[in-house]
């Protein structure tokens, strides 16, 4: 029996946030990387449409154990505080980018929750780390992404084109297949790091204040946002006068909100990541984004970004397929009657003027051509499989979106404190199998009861398996089958599985993450279901040795983003 489990448990996490950048610098430069083709732009080298860029990286064997097991510390600074320590540290390198080898670079892990991995980490590549005025191809650092929530591997690329299309300031994207030390790690993304560069590209000067997500526009919320030009005394009051504005009352909300913000590029920037199905952007999660405050207008503008999640035709029984409403500033423009027009109006537009499903088809069949070899070796065709389910996505989005909107103006049904998680109902299981089993069907026991979303999971014909997941990480799944032949699944995770042992464990995300959906292996698709949080785990027995007892239970709420 297939059952993309690796899909659904790229689904659950709630924060997967790419990680921070580091401070934006100023310094002059030389090109270590003068062999690589060159042209009015050197750097769009590397973010070429008909090759995936070979990247081999070679550094001390101890530095590269150590920076695989790194995990992220608080952010360097936040608009609420000074700088802190480094999230990762840097570790000295060569890289080599299609036979261009540029020395003294500096590597460190990047990522967050969603995208951590000890055996395939998220990767910075800093030129001029060690070497002061260092670039490759032009740049001062790269960001290859690791694609951990993306098996696709094309959710980054085709979605950023799209944003550029629409007429908005994006990152340029390509793919990466990279080495480590001789050992091959697959394909990455090499997404646009949101530097110096890229602002004076789209914005003309690079002198404004940039800001990565940590926060939201409310009084008192806007100090987590992390500053990238001047970390030691930040000036935040760009992003406190959007929290201001938005308490106006509705005859004045959108000119004293477009007094500080590109309000007719922030609607356009909203209306991509509906399309688009960006559930883990601003708009539905307050995550994954850069604002800028350009020195030239004075207003902020939104920058996507952690672009990793996309074309997943999630289905969302509580809430419109059409709106985002969970960011403070989606929310208020959604619910005041002129700026909910203007939305809409945006929506339509990129409908009309962007959104091309079989032009997008044929980007994707692009794609495919180009990671085949490197996602598929075997020819299994299991990646043209994944890949025709993004097709399936695209084809379909346009009619869902087009038919609520035809239907009327779509109905946001909370409150902007009830906008983001929304109980969808609970889910309590027992469990009992052995370890070893993650990937064997027809094992295990145990009992499932509540109900997600309407749909009564309560049974006692239920299958369980255990063992570590592709990565690393210590997984359990509880099936429970329906009367009508779905799966009630319950997919729980242990991030170190030095920590699976008995004893009582809180979902936080980080240590221990739980997701919930309904498999139906008719149409091997799953639907339904979400986040689970709060929960907690019980672990009665627990080893990681191949055929020891695993028993416990587990109880939570279901949540949907």
């Amino acid at each position: 029996m297939s059952m993309p489990w690796s899909r659904l448990l790229l689904c659950s996490v709630l924060l997967a946030a790419c990680g921070g950048d580091d401070p934006v610098d100023g310094d002059g430069g030389v090109d270590g990387g003068g062999g690589l083709d060159a042209g009015v732009d050197p750097s769009d080298s590397l973010f070429p449409r008909d090759r995936v860029i070979e990247v081999q990286i070679n550094l001390a064997a101890a530095d590269w154990d150590t920076l695989r097991a790194q995990d992220p510390g608080p952010p360097e600074a936040t608009c609420a505080g000074p700088p802190g320590v480094d999230a990762y540290t840097y570790f000295p390198a060569t890289v080599t980018i299609d036979g261009t080898t540029i020395a003294n670079v500096g590597v460190r892990k990047k990522g967050n929750l969603g995208s951590l991995s000890t055996t395939r980490p998220g990767l910075k590549v800093k030129a001029n780390a060690y070497v002061s005025g260092q670039r490759i191809a032009g740049l001062k650092q790269l960001t290859l992404n690791n694609n951990k929530q993306d098996e696709t591997l094309i959710s980054q690329c085709l979605g950023y084109g799209l944003f550029i299309r629409a007429g908005l300031p994006a990152p340029r994207c390509a793919f990466a297949h990279v080495t480590v030390n001789g050992v091959d790690l697959g394909v990455y993304t090499h997404v646009e790091s949101i530097r110096d560069q890229f602002l004076t590209r789209h914005f003309g000067d690079d002198g404004g204040n940039l800001f990565e997500s940590g926060g939201d526009f409310v009084p008192g919320g806007t100090g987590g946002f992390q500053p990238k030009q001047d970390e030691t005394m930040p000036d935040c009051s760009a992003l406190d006068a959007v929290a201001t504005a938005l308490q106006a009352p509705a005859a004045e909300l959108e000119a004293r909100v477009g007094a500080v913000l590109e309000l007719d590029a922030y609607l356009r920037f909203w209306a991509m990541e509906v399309v688009t199905g960006h559930w883990d952007g601003y708009a539905n999660n307050r995550n994954n984004y850069f604002v800028y405050e350009s020195p030239v207008t004075g207003k902020l503008s939104f920058i996507p970004w952690g672009a990793d999640a996309l074309f997943e035709a999630r289905v969302r029984s509580t809430r419109p397929q059409s709106v985002y409403a969970c960011g403070a500033l989606a929310w208020k423009l959604y619910d005041t009657p002129s700026t909910r027009a203007r939305y809409l109006a945006a929506l339509r537009d990129v409908l009309d003027t962007v959104w091309d499903g079989e032009a997008m088809v044929a980007e994707i069949d692009r794609m495919q051509g180009l990671l085949r070899p490197l996602a598929d070796p075997t020819n299994s065709g299991d990646y043209a499989a994944l890949l025709d389910g993004v097709r399936q996505d695209v084809r379909a989005r346009e009619a869902v979106l087009r038919a609520e909107l035809d239907a009327g103006d779509p109905v946001w049904p909370y409150a902007a404190s009830e906008s983001c998680l929304v109980s969808v109902g609970t889910i309590n299981a027992s469990f009992a199998t052995t370890w070893g089993t993650l990937d064997t069907f027809n094992t295990g026991s145990g009992s499932m009861s509540g109900v997600v979303g309407g749909v009564d999971a309560t049974t006692t014909t239920v299958l369980a398996g255990a063992g570590l997941d592709a990565e690393g990480q210590a997984a359990l799944q509880v099936l429970g089958r329906l009367p009508d032949g779905r799966y009630a699944v319950l997919f729980l995770g242990v991030t170190d599985p030095a920590s699976f042992r008995p004893g009582s464990y809180p979902v936080d995300l980080r240590n221990v993450f739980a997701f919930m959906t309904f498999y139906d292996p008719a149409t091997d698709t799953a639907s339904g279901g979400g986040l689970v949080l709060p929960g907690t785990l019980t672990l009665n027995q627990a080893a990681t040795t191949a055929g020891a007892p695993v028993s416990g239970s587990f109880t939570g709420t279901v949540v949907e983003l």
